[in-house]
């Protein structure tokens, strides 16, 4: 419980902020592809312009997208004979454990973080794509 703890309090909000980035950003982008630059404006960051002139994503198409990559990502990061050397294999002989320990830690660090942010570009791909037929809304006035 000690170990899992900080992991659920700290690194659970790190996870989903860095989740939200990820989406806004790559949804951004394929919204600039797929309906082109939003008219120049003094006002907003790409957030405010996402919301403000881009029609909204699918939700549907963007939650069946990034589950589906998460699947997909996943098969293809941690195949068979990569999960039996990172959690099954026994260290070399005369090797030093503690390296061995931060190789293998490292390389699951960034397998997982392939797998996770992939999900994410990947279910923000889908849901612009689902909307690309879709016209923009043309700025407001005030």
């Amino acid at each position: 419980m000690a170990v899992f703890l900080p992991a659920i309090l700290i690194g659970a909000p790190i996870g989903y902020f860095t989740w939200a980035t990820v989406f806004n950003g790559v949804d951004y982008q394929a919204a600039k592809i797929c309906h082109g630059n939003p008219p120049p404006s003094d006002q907003g960051n790409a957030v405010e312009q996402l919301v403000q002139y881009y029609p909204p994503r699918s939700g549907l198409a963007a939650t069946v997208g990034s589950v589906a990559s998460l699947g997909v990502l996943g098969k293809v990061a941690f195949g068979p004979d990569t999960r039996h050397r990172l959690f099954f294999a026994k260290a070399p002989a005369n090797a030093d454990i503690r390296v061995v320990t931060l190789k293998l830690a490292a390389e699951l660090f960034a397998r997982c973080g392939f797998v996770f942010y992939g999900a994410a570009a990947g279910g923000a791909t889908a849901g612009r794509l689902a909307v690309a037929g879709r016209k923009p809304t043309p700025p407001h006035r005030q």
